[in-house]
């Protein structure tokens, strides 16, 4: 394998570890936006609800990387592809880490629920801003070009969380 094809592969790598970062972390705040929707909501349900759900979209990352790998390759993924996705997988759990921790000091006692439950909102909401700005710093794009990119994904997250909050008011 040559310099380029081991820059090539870990690029990849880091590519597809940013796409489930953003799942999980649009998945984290949907499940929040909806708790806080519903209003009434205890720490520790809150905390089970984002654990299941980002569990549940990394899971889902795994089983689609290895499904298209399978597609794509004609064959199984080997250990090396599966460690890979796993790695992949677990940096999308990551993203859950800060506002799980959030949510435990309210299970404990020390943050207000309402309080933790928004602390969660806007720890989701200030990762997406600060990966759609890494990402267009990192695009090699024009200066008007980041800022169309960085303020449409931006756009599209205050969209998303919107839908989110309408929805589940009704």
């Amino acid at each position: 394998m040559t310099t380029a094809d081991a820059d090539h592969d870990e690029l990849d790598i880091r590519t597809r570890s940013l796409k489930e970062r953003i799942y999980a972390t649009f998945t984290g705040l949907a499940i929040l936006a909806a708790v806080v929707a519903g209003g009434h909501a205890a720490a520790w349900d809150a905390f089970l609800t984002v654990l299941v759900g980002v569990f549940g979209i990394s899971l889902a990352g795994f089983v689609a990387e290895a499904v298209a790998y399978q597609v794509g390759h004609k064959k199984l993924p080997d250990r090396a592809e599966l460690g890979v996705m796993g790695k992949i997988a677990l940096t999308a759990l990551g993203s859950a880490s800060v506002p799980l921790i959030v949510l435990a000091l309210s299970g404990f006692g020390l943050l207000d629920v309402d309080l933790a439950l928004r602390l969660g909102m806007a720890l989701y909401a200030v990762t997406l801003v600060g990966i759609f700005l890494v990402a267009a710093h990192r695009s090699g794009l024009s200066a008007l070009q980041k800022l169309v990119s960085s303020a449409m994904f931006v756009g599209v997250a205050g969209l998303v969380v919107g839908v989110l909050l309408v929805a589940h008011l009704h």
